[in-house]
């Protein structure tokens, strides 16, 4: 009998389930916010002519047309990972070429944040090639972190960025901040993982873990409880 737990208890370490790593946070709940452009809307919600009717934690941000474009203003996230490579996701609705796009920048100073696409800043798009403007949604679509100039470039013309480059990061804390770039672009949540396959428009990554406050448990953590 002893012989059949240690079996068990092996089989379950080297489980390959347990080796991916996740991480999610709702897009309300940021650390540091800079200017007004950013709102935080509760659903259901009238935006823009359509009804938000859902959203992870009943809330999500953005800005309503005729917000005004750009302007700098940002939301600041901080999280906390072990080293390794992470593929970025975000909720997004995005329902025009006028609608589809925000900043983003990690590990920056806030000082260093503008609405601009050099230095630490890239442009995180949603369907930005025109094949793909057909797929325009006031649903809320899982969209793979992306930049037309920095280490992704070329995958803002991919669906969900089809040949997925992760960001190496370091362990212990960062930041991820989202500039303001078009005004009708909304998020709802931010989502990453270390798991290359993973797909949250196929998956819904709430059942991929259980939350633990605004991050949610590794599967290194799960793995301890037993």
């Amino acid at each position: 009998m002893r012989t059949l737990i240690l079996l068990a208890v092996l089989s379950l370490t080297v489980s390959p389930a347990f080796a991916q790593k996740y991480i999610s946070w709702e897009a309300e709940n940021f650390d540091d916010i800079n200017g007004e452009k950013f709102q935080v809307f509760k659903t259901p919600e009238d935006v823009d002519g359509y009804t938000v009717a859902e959203a992870s934690g009943d809330a999500f941000i953005g800005s309503t047309n005729g917000t005004g474009n750009d302007g700098g203003d940002w939301v600041k996230y901080e999280f906390s990972v072990e080293a390794d490579d992470w593929h970025f996701w975000g909720r997004v609705i995005a329902p025009t070429v006028a609608d589809n796009s925000c900043y983003w920048a990690i590990d920056t100073a806030d000082g260093e944040i503008t609405s601009t696409n050099d230095g630490p800043m890239n442009i995180w798009d949603f369907y930005e090639a025109e094949a793909l403007r057909e797929n325009y949604t006031t649903d809320w679509v899982w969209f793979r972190l992306n930049s037309r100039n920095g280490p992704f470039e070329g995958l803002e013309l991919t669906q969900h960025g089809d040949d997925p480059v992760p960001l190496e990061l370091d362990a212990g804390k960062h930041t991820l901040h989202l500039a303001h770039r078009e005004d009708g672009t909304y998020i709802d949540q931010i989502f990453a993982t270390t798991d290359i396959e993973f797909d949250p428009n196929e998956t819904d990554p709430q059942t991929a873990v259980e939350p633990q406050n605004k991050l949610t448990t590794t599967w290194g953590a799960l793995k301890s409880g037993f």
